[in-house]
């Protein structure tokens, strides 16, 4: 028998070792002088009884106690000892997990021997029957056909979560998809009960292999299954996930040498969006897979209609997406510069269009982001970048056009900075086109320069001494707007479109735009208003020192055989502002 005293008075060890020598049991004694000491030895050896003092000088012995019982890998009685006779003392004891509880100055072979088999008894049959209770909670929280999570245990972690997503308002996170297999009764109709259950099996299995480990994936019973997500950065993945269900099951299951299809319609229900608990939330993905039956089966819904079409018109973008470069619909737009002395052309900035064939011209917002998380973006940056570079060499190949003296701005995206891919697009767009480097400049927004500056500013400085002009564009909504004008080696800034809509709108933005208008100046930085739209706004700008106005007040972005017609061909000028 394997014994370890813990008791920080050699005394009462020395006295408990005289004891056990007597009894007629074979036993190895290993001490420990405090509850550290005793806790490693405990953990390092399995022991069969533990002799714990209630009072050690490192640790209280009810603590050391609990300590013990957390370790499930050993499974010790364990036999307090003490000076002082308490009931509390021995009632906390016997709570804490405590075996026995035995008086020191009752320490003698027989009574040591009792107390040994007593709490060996009592420790064997705390273990068998917390080994039925690990098999009742196995067999209630578990389905046990499947091995799944059943429906008692879903419906206690989607309780939790929900209570969760509404404590830290945690709209949009939280998705629950229910999934009931398509015409299943007709199998255990024709076939019975026993092919129906092995083909709920398969069906189990390849959920669980198309499911994140993060997700919940649960038998409600019968042929319903039920997925819970937590923690989504986007309400799309709720139903991104449904159709990676839906393409799983494609392929046939195989069963008793015959292929088996399966198919199964999948309501979706987000909390936020169409519920505020837990309740709610399974009432809306049930009634939206039954929506999902009535449109066909094989296929998931969303409890909201308008959500539904939202998501799906977003799936469906980033379905075209991946084909707009291969089939020529990312088009380059050109939005003239105007100088705002004489009403000149001064320069053009280039921007993305994308031409689809149904939804007509879409602006950047509407899809970057998307091909950002489709890791689109380093080619659609390297093919702008060449296309803007191509178009203005080839309108400065021609003679009759006067534009030797423009540039062309291409905007550089956050992604584009914070790798090393930058300098080699710029390169290789200047090396295709054959446009001189100081024909070409760059616009950097102000939150892009904020992540690894250090970084970005090496970045800015070989681009600069490749004599391309760099601006700042969005000037005034970022961070520390001024010292990046100070860190940075920026040659134009661009103030932002809302500066310019509060002139006329009160004083205080006025003397606001002003002040950074002036400023700037003292730097010897080209100022560019962007998003002008009126007459008041151009004359404003042009009165306090911009050099070059843009904004639907001049023209519109537009295709590069109308920029030619309409700002190229002869010679341009804006009437007097």
């Amino acid at each position: 028998m394997q014994i370890l005293i813990i008791d920080d008075d050699e005394l009462d060890r020395r006295s408990v070792i005289r004891a056990m020598k007597q009894v007629p049991v074979s036993v190895n004694i290993v001490e420990a002088k405090n509850a550290l000491d005793g806790l490693l030895k405990a953990k390092a050896t399995a022991f069969d009884v533990i002799l714990l003092d209630y009072r050690l000088p490192d640790r209280d012995g009810i603590e050391v106690l609990k300590s013990l019982r957390l370790d499930k890998a050993h499974h010790a009685a364990i036999i307090m000892l003490t000076n002082q006779e308490d009931i509390t003392l021995t009632e906390q004891a016997i709570e804490a997990g405590a075996q026995d509880f035995l008086l020191k100055e009752e320490v003698n072979a027989r009574r040591l021997l009792r107390a040994l088999h007593q709490a060996r008894h009592r420790h064997k049959l705390e273990t068998e029957l917390n080994r039925s209770y690990d098999q009742l909670r196995e067999l209630a929280e578990h389905d046990a056909l499947t091995g799944l999570a059943n429906r008692y245990d879903f419906e206690r972690a989607l309780e939790f979560a929900a209570s969760r997503a509404k404590r830290e308002n945690l709209h949009g996170k939280l998705g629950v998809l229910l999934l009931d297999l398509d015409r299943f009764k007709n199998v255990n109709d024709t076939y019975g009960h026993a092919i129906g259950d092995q083909l709920l099996i398969k069906v189990a299995r390849r959920l669980g292999a198309t499911t994140r480990g993060s997700d919940l994936l649960a038998r409600l019973g019968g042929d319903e299954f039920v997925v819970l997500v937590q923690d989504m950065e986007r309400v799309d993945q709720a139903i991104l996930l449904a159709t990676r269900i839906v393409d799983a099951f494609k392929k046939p299951i195989l069963l008793d040498g015959l292929e088996w299809d399966v198919t199964m319609s999948i309501g979706i229900a987000v909390f936020g969006s169409c519920a505020s608990d837990a309740t709610e939330l399974m009432k809306c993905a049930d009634i939206a897979m039954y929506r999902a039956k009535q449109e066909g089966r094989n296929q998931s819904h969303f409890y909201s209609d308008q959500l539904h079409q939202a998501v799906r018109h977003r799936m469906h973008l980033e379905r075209d997406l991946r084909y707009a470069l291969k089939n020529n619909q990312l088009k380059v737009h050109y939005q003239a510069k105007i100088n705002a002395l004489d009403g000149s052309l001064g320069g053009m900035e280039a921007l993305l269009r994308w031409h689809h064939p149904q939804e007509g011209i879409l602006a950047p917002g509407t899809f970057l982001p998307m091909a950002e998380e489709l890791g689109l973006m380093f080619e659609i940056d390297q093919w702008v970048m060449r296309t803007a570079c191509t178009q203005l060499q080839q309108w400065r190949s021609l003679p009759h056009l006067n534009v030797q003296h423009l540039s062309v701005a291409v905007n550089v995206s956050s992604i584009q900075l914070q790798g090393d891919n930058l300098l080699t697009t710029v390169d290789n767009a200047l090396a295709v086109s054959g446009l001189d480097p100081v024909c070409l400049e760059l616009e950097i927004t102000e939150n892009a320069l904020i992540r690894d500056p250090e970084h970005v500013a090496s970045i800015l400085l070989k681009l600069a001494a490749r004599k391309l002009k760099l601006s700042l564009d969005d000037f005034g909504t970022g961070y520390s707007s001024f010292s990046h004008l100070k860190n940075f080696p920026i040659h134009i800034i661009k103030i932002d479109q809302s500066f310019i809509a509060g002139i006329g709108r009160g004083a205080s933005q006025e003397r606001l735009l002003a002040a950074m208008i002036a400023f700037a100046k003292t730097l010897e930085l080209t100022l560019v208003a962007e998003g002008v739209e009126t007459a008041e706004q151009a004359r404003f700008c042009t009165d306090r020192g911009c050099e070059l106005l843009q904004g639907f007040y001049y023209s519109r972005p537009l295709s590069a055989e109308q920029f030619e017609i309409d700002f190229l061909t002869g010679t341009y000028r804006h009437g007097a502002v």
